[in-house]
């Protein structure tokens, strides 16, 4: 395994993490849009891309009296980035790798639903890296807005007080 190869496999483990970070806050937000009392109780709930359809779902029907405008489209906004990240994860995750000599890169190959091709693109470890930080960041946004508009005061690990994104089990 050379480095890039190193690379692009330590960098799949960070997006995969990464991402599965992103679905716990976005199933987070989801419960308290449902107004589930307790989080894995009510239903199973999707994962990726039917998760986002849920919570986008849920959200039409709640209406501006639930969440303001603005806090609707900052979500509606991440949704879309989310929606974006997970599909390139589904690529990089489930395509099949393989270096390309011609244009010293790598080409992944991944089946999709409803196509009769195949997702071809060329890609790099850089690639793999930026998508972990913008699943990264995207989970800050997300902590933050779910905080903003269902936080509750909770006591740190320090013994401060302060609000919290909370996920009742």
């Amino acid at each position: 395994m050379d480095e890039e190869e190193l690379a692009i496999t330590v960098g799949l483990g960070l997006v995969a993490r990464e991402a599965a970070a992103v679905e716990y806050v976005l199933h987070g937000i989801y419960v308290h849009l449902a107004e589930i009392a307790r989080a894995y109780t009510a239903q199973a709930i999707a994962t990726g891309g039917a998760l986002i359809r849920q919570c986008r779902e849920t959200l039409e029907e709640l209406g501006d009296s639930a969440v303001p405008a603005t806090r609707r489209a900052s979500l509606v906004q991440d949704l879309d980035l989310a929606e974006e990240g997970f599909r390139f994860r589904n690529r990089f995750l489930h395509g099949y790798w393989i270096f390309d000599p011609e244009v010293q890169s790598w080409l992944t190959l991944k089946g999709a639903h409803g196509m009769t091709r195949p997702e071809i693109a060329h890609t790099g470890s850089e690639a793999v890296w930026e998508l972990a930080r913008r699943f990264q960041a995207l989970r800050d946004r997300l902590v933050h807005w779910d905080i903003v508009q269902f936080g509750e005061l909770a006591e740190t690990e320090n013994g401060d007080r302060g609000w919290a994104s909370v996920k009742h089990l």
